[in-house]
């Protein structure tokens, strides 16, 4: 009975890395809206609207969507870790956040970073790295494959065992 105890309250120990999640969250946006700003002034500032100032730009915009992916998915972290670990009673969070499992924040997460190496490969090819574009979209689309296979694979398990 002892040891169901501290198991039972040992899942507060997972509070240290929600905490730290909601940090970096708090953290990322707030870098992002200072890129925001930083880069909107600069543009004002310079009053600089050619092609080159335009690319620039869209650059900063694709890195500052970066960011603002990492963000989620440090909220996303947060937000399972507190919803499977610590919360004995159901939260009600977006219905797009349902998380039940371990599995489905395993599957948030990934969704989230596909979408981030898809943004990172858009700012690649928009930086005119032509040589290497090559060679870094085939290595962004071996991690997304190896990403799916593992989606598909867990869901495979996951429907193996719901049946048997």
């Amino acid at each position: 009975m002892m040891l169901y105890r501290t198991l039972f309250a040992s899942r507060f120990l997972i509070a240290v890395p929600v905490v730290g999640c909601v940090l970096l969250t708090i953290g990322i946006v707030v870098m992002g809206l200072g890129r925001i700003v930083t880069a909107g002034v600069g543009l004002l500032e310079t009053g600089d609207f050619s092609a080159d100032s335009a690319k620039t730009m869209s650059l900063a915009a694709i890195e500052i969507i970066d960011l603002f992916l990492m963000g989620t998915v440090t909220y996303i972290t947060a937000v399972g870790l507190y919803k499977l670990f610590i919360s004995n009673t159901e939260v009600r969070f977006f219905k797009r956040l349902r998380i039940e499992t371990l599995n489905d924040l395993e599957n948030k997460i990934i969704g989230v970073i596909v979408a981030a190496l898809g943004v990172a490969f858009l700012g690649h090819a928009a930086a005119d790295e032509a040589r290497e574009l090559l060679n870094y979209g085939g290595g962004i689309a071996l991690v997304i494959a190896a990403l799916s296979f593992y989606v598909r694979q867990t869901a495979n398990a996951t429907a193996g065992n719901d049946q048997g």
